[in-house]
């Protein structure tokens, strides 16, 4: 028996997770949301690039895109991308992978997000619920706006 196993968003058995590949940067099964790949290995920031039609960070705009994540719970994401070789857990295991371990979590559980808007410095708080996504759900990313404020 055993055939070939179809690999999963959430299939690590013997891989360490590569979140920054050519996909939507982690599939965050957590709150529905994806970041920027590219700032995030450069260490610029972790900049929302698409939300997941009626996923938790999409409803009632509680996460714009372009908005960048300051904060996760306790963990500051700025302190993480200045000083990544400060812990030997972060050097070993990527920043991107740091991030997803912080916003994924068990179903229902909430997660409060600190956000920093396009040409604001102030930051807002979010408390989202996790939820797992409807199956084959719509992707909005910048380009694809449909006008909704």
């Amino acid at each position: 028996g055993g055939g070939q196993q179809i690999f999963g968003c959430c299939e690590t058995r013997g891989k360490t997770p590569q979140l920054h590949t050519r996909e939507p940067a982690a599939r965050l099964c957590g709150v529905g949301m994806g970041l920027d790949s590219q700032l995030l290995a450069a260490g610029r920031g972790a900049v929302v690039t698409c939300l997941a039609r009626g996923g938790p960070a999409e409803q009632g705009g509680a996460v714009n895109i372009g908005d960048s994540i300051v904060f996760v719970d306790d963990l500051d994401v700025r302190e993480l991308m200045n000083n990544p070789e400060g812990s030997s857990y972060t050097l070993s295991r990527g920043v991107s992978t740091v991030l997803a371990n912080a916003l994924l979590g068990d179903t229902g559980s909430t997660v409060r997000l600190g956000l920093q808007r396009p040409g604001h410095d102030d930051i807002i708080y979010r408390e989202l619920r996790r939820a797992p996504l409807a199956p084959g759900c719509q992707w909005i990313s910048a380009g694809s706006e449909d006008g909704q404020e």
